[in-house]
């Protein structure tokens, strides 16, 4: 299973209680520290194992989600099964967001990466939220704007780019130079089989190893037994363009 390696790795931070992040979210960064305290009691707080489906796409929709701790990513699979990433999101990032403000069911599926804790705010009690507090639909439409932009890009990359641009801007998204895919999970691509590449980058397996054999050849990356190493960021960077030109 390649991992990826980065020069300047950081130690994984410690898990935050949700009183702690609630305040990081967007919605909720404006909210005064007593309705701050009610929201984290409200929040509903579940534990996964890697691979358990949290939500599963057209199901009913319980509230909106956010991660405490782990990754979680989002997904959009096909009749036959197969399985396309439109995120991977780390500790602070909500989902379900567009089902609990249209009142319709789960938007996407969510699919544990590993370990992971998530919470949940109960859909009635982000509608009063938002009833008496106005700051928190302005501060959606922000991020909601901000997600349909990094969709567009995602729209952009499966219809212009080819499929080493798409791996190459997917890697750089590991290290945080685009965020279109990865949300505040700096480590997304720690472990990631090819398979999960493909999967992310809508392709297959097969060509996505073209696709990184090519990158290593550039002398881009190096791949060992067991990780992929990103040697020039730079090199990358030409490759996630190389369509433009």
């Amino acid at each position: 299973m390649p991992h990826l390696h980065l020069h300047d790795d950081k130690a994984i931070g410690t898990p935050q209680r949700p009183a702690d992040l609630l305040r990081q979210i967007p919605y909720f960064a404006e909210l005064d520290a007593p309705t701050l305290s009610e929201l984290a009691h409200a929040v509903r707080r579940r534990e996964v194992q890697p691979g358990e489906h949290i939500l599963t796409e057209g199901e009913k929709c319980l509230g909106l989600y956010f991660v405490l701790d782990g990754q979680v990513r989002l997904v959009k699979t096909s009749a036959d099964g197969r399985e396309h990433v439109l995120r991977v999101l780390g500790p602070g990032a909500t989902f379900n967001d567009i089902a609990v403000f249209d009142g319709g069911p789960n938007s996407d599926g969510a699919v544990a990466v590993g370990p992971t804790k998530v919470g949940y705010v109960p859909t009635a009690t982000m509608v009063r939220l938002i009833e008496r507090h106005p700051a928190i639909a302005n501060a959606a439409l922000k991020l909601l704007s901000q997600r349909q932009r990094s969709l567009g890009n995602v729209v952009k990359d499966l219809a212009l780019r080819d499929v080493t641009a798409r791996v190459a801007r997917l890697l750089l998204g590991c290290i945080g130079h685009h965020h279109h895919i990865v949300e505040k999970a700096d480590f997304a691509c720690a472990r990631i089989t090819h398979q999960e590449i493909a999967t992310m980058v809508g392709s297959v397996r097969e060509v996505v190893q073209r696709a990184l054999k090519e990158l290593e050849r550039d002398g881009a990356i190096a791949l060992e037994r067991s990780r992929i190493d990103i040697r020039e960021p730079k090199k990358l960077e030409r490759w996630a363009h190389a369509d433009e030109s």
